[in-house]
C-alpha cells in the first residue's frame, strides 16, 4: 500500500471516528437520553471510536503514517 492510500484509508477512519463521536453526543443531549437503549447505543458508538483508532495504519517501524499527501 503507498503512502496515498494509507492517507485516504486514515482519512476514511477519522471520518467514521468523527462520525460515531458525533452520533454519541447528539444521543447523550437528547431528550430520551435516560432511556438504557440510548445509553448502550452511546457507549457502543464510543467503543467502536476507540476501536476504530486502533485500526490507523502505521509506516513498517511503527510511526504513523502521514495523513495528508503534498500531492
Amino acid at each position: 500500500m503507498n503512502q496515498r492510500e494509507r492517507a485516504a484509508y486514515n482519512a476514511g477512519l477519522r471520518a467514521a471516528i468523527h462520525a460515531a463521536r458525533t452520533t454519541a453526543i447528539t444521543m447523550e443531549t437528547a431528550p430520551n437520553s435516560a432511556d438504557v437503549r440510548n445509553q448502550a447505543a452511546v457507549a457502543a458508538l464510543y467503543a467502536f471510536a476507540e476501536g476504530a483508532a486502533a485500526l490507523a495504519l502505521t509506516k513498517q517501524n511503527g510511526t504513523p503514517c502521514p495523513t495528508s499527501s503534498a500531492s
